[in-house]
C-alpha cells in the first residue's frame, strides 16, 4: 500500500480503514472489477457476452461457437485457455478468464472494432475471485463437473458453488442434462433454461442416430419441430456434447439450425485437443490437453474404439495442483491403455519423482506395462522408438502448451517440434 501511495495513488480501496483517503468496501475483488469496468467506460454493456463453464469442454465449446458465428458473418471475440482473439489480434492467454483490467481493456477495443459477441471461458477461480463481476451474460453454458482444482476449492461442493455463480448472471442457461449436477445448475439459473442430452428424451435437445468413424462423428440433433444431421470432423461422445452446446447457443443468437450445423462441417478441432499430428509414420501420434481423470478417460475411450494395435499413453501430472487426482489418472491410464509411460508435466516447485510416485499408487493392481521416464523429451523419444505399425501414441496433459514450468522457470517445450526433431 505504501509503495502505491509513493507511486501516485490518490486513494486506497480496502475492506477496513487503513489511512486517510481510504474507501472501505465489503468486497475488494468486486470493487476492483467495478473500477476496471468504469475505467474503460463500461464497454461490456455494448457487447453480447456468452460464458462457458464446466470442468471439461470449455475450450472446445467456445471454439466451436466462435467458428459457427464467424462462419455466419457475426463479428466475434474469444477469450479462453488457448488465447484471446479479438479485433484481428491473437494474444497469448495469461489466465483462462482474464484479470478484470485486461478483460475490460479488451472489451474497450472490441467496441471500437464493432464486435457483436464475446465468447468467454469462465473458470471456477475466475468466478470465485469476482473477475466476471458485474458482467451480464446473454447465455451461460454448463458442460460437466468432475473433480478438479480441489487444491484451491477444498471440496466438490465449493467447486460446484463457484461454477454456479455464472448462472445467476445470465439471461439464458444451457445445461448438459446428463451430468449428475445438472439439477443443481438448473436451480441456480435465474433466466430461461435450455437442456441438451445424449441419453434423456426429456431434454430440449437430444442427439439421435449417432455414428462414429475414425476421426469423425455424425448424429441427428432433435428438438420439437427442429431436426438436422450434424457432421463433425472430431470424434467421440464428448464432442457430441460440445457441439450440441455450441449449436444451442448459436440458435439463441438467431441462427438457423441448418446454418449452425453446416458451419461445424468445417471445424477441424482446437490445437492440443485430440490433435492428430500429420506424420509420415505407420503409427499415429495424438496430442490432447487431458489433465483430469474424466478428460483422460474420455479421450482413451474414444481411441479404444478405433485402435488397430496398441494404445500407448504418455502423461504426467502438474505440481502444486490437486494431488488427489494423480492416482486416479494412473488407474485410468493403465485400465484403458496397452502401454503406459509416466513422465513429468509442469512440476513447478514439486519434486517430479514424488509426483510420479503419487501416480503409481493407482497402477499397483494393473498388469499393464508401465515405464517411468521422468524427462519428458526422453519419454517421447522412447515412445516413438517402441511404436509398432498401427499403434496410437497419446501424449496427454500438455495440449496447446508449448512450455514446461520447472521451478520458477517457464522453459520452451513444444511436443510438436520435439517429435519433428526426434523423427529426423
Amino acid at each position: 500500500m505504501e509503495s502505491a501511495i509513493k507511486n501516485g495513488a490518490v486513494a486506497v480501496v480496502a475492506n477496513k480503514r487503513l489511512r486517510d483517503n481510504c474507501y472501505v468496501v465489503e468486497d475488494t475483488r468486486k470493487a476492483y472489477s467495478l473500477l476496471c469496468a468504469e475505467l474503460f467506460g463500461n464497454c461490456h454493456k455494448k457487447i453480447k457476452l456468452i460464458g462457458v463453464t464446466g470442468t471439461n469442454g470449455k475450450t472446445t465449446v467456445s471454439s466451436m461457437l466462435y467458428h459457427i458465428l464467424t462462419m455466419n458473418g457475426r463479428k466475434c471475440a474469444l477469450l479462453g485457455t488457448t488465447g484471446y482473439i479479438h479485433c484481428g489480434e491473437n494474444e497469448e492467454a495469461s489466465l483462462t478468464t482474464p484479470d478484470p483490467y485486461e478483460m475490460h481493456r479488451m472489451f474497450s477495443e472490441m467496441t471500437e472494432c464493432g464486435t457483436e459477441y464475446c465468447i468467454m471461458e469462465a473458470s471456477s477461480q475466475g468466478l470465485m475471485q469476482e473477475r466476471l463481476y458485474p458482467l451480464s451474460f446473454e447465455i451461460a453454458v454448463f458442460t460437466n463437473l468432475t473433480p478438479e482444482h480441489l487444491d484451491y476449492h477444498g471440496t466438490m461442493e465449493n467447486y460446484c458453488e463457484a461454477k454456479k455463480k455464472l448462472f445467476t448472471q445470465s439471461k439464458t442457461s444451457v445445461i448438459n442434462l446428463d451430468d449428475e449436477n445438472a439439477e443443481s445448475f438448473l436451480s441456480a439459473s435465474e433466466g430461461e433454461r435450455i437442456t441438451y442430452s445424449l441419453k434423456k428424451d426429456e431434454a430440449d435437445f437430444t442427439a439421435k442416430y449417432i455414428r462414429f468413424f475414425e476421426g469423425a462423428t455424425d448424429y441427428v440433433i432433435v428438438a420439437n419441430e427442429l431436426i438436422h444431421r450434424v457432421k463433425l470432423q472430431t470424434p467421440g461422445n464428448h464432442n457430441i456434447y460440445n457441439s450440441m452446446a455450441a449449436v444451442v447457443c448459436a440458435l439463441k443468437c438467431g441462427l438457423s439450425l441448418e446454418n449452425a450445423a453446416n458451419a461445424l462441417r468445417s471445424f477441424y478441432g482446437v490445437k492440443g485437443r485430440f490433435e492428430i499430428l500429420p506424420l509420415k509414420t505407420d503409427y499415429k501420434v495424438i496430442i490432447d490437453y487431458a489433465h483430469t481423470p474424466d478428460s483422460l478417460k474420455q479421450v482413451l475411450l474414444t481411441l479404444s474404439d478405433f485402435k488397430k494395435n496398441r494404445l500407448i499413453t504418455l502423461f504426467g501430472c502438474g505440481g502444486e495442483r490437486d494431488k488427489t487426482k494423480r492416482g486416479e489418472m494412473g488407474r485410468i491410464a493403465t485400465f484403458y491403455s496397452d502401454v503406459v509411460i509416466i513422465t513429468s508435466d509442469n512440476p513447478r516447485h514439486e519434486n517430479p519423482s514424488e509426483i510420479i510416485d503419487d501416480i503409481l499408487k493407482g497402477t499397483e493392481e494393473s498388469k499393464t506395462p508401465v515405464y517411468i521416464i521422468e524427462n519428458r523429451k526422453k519419454a517421447i523419444e522412447y515412445a516413438l522408438k517402441k511404436a509398432q505399425k498401427n499403434d496410437i501414441i497419446l501424449l496427454a496433459g500438455k495440449g496447446h502448451e508449448a512450455y514446461q514450468i520447472i521451478g520458477d522457470e517457464k522453459i520452451s517445450f513444444d511436443e510438436r517440434k520435439t517429435i519433428a526433431e526426434l523423427l529426423k
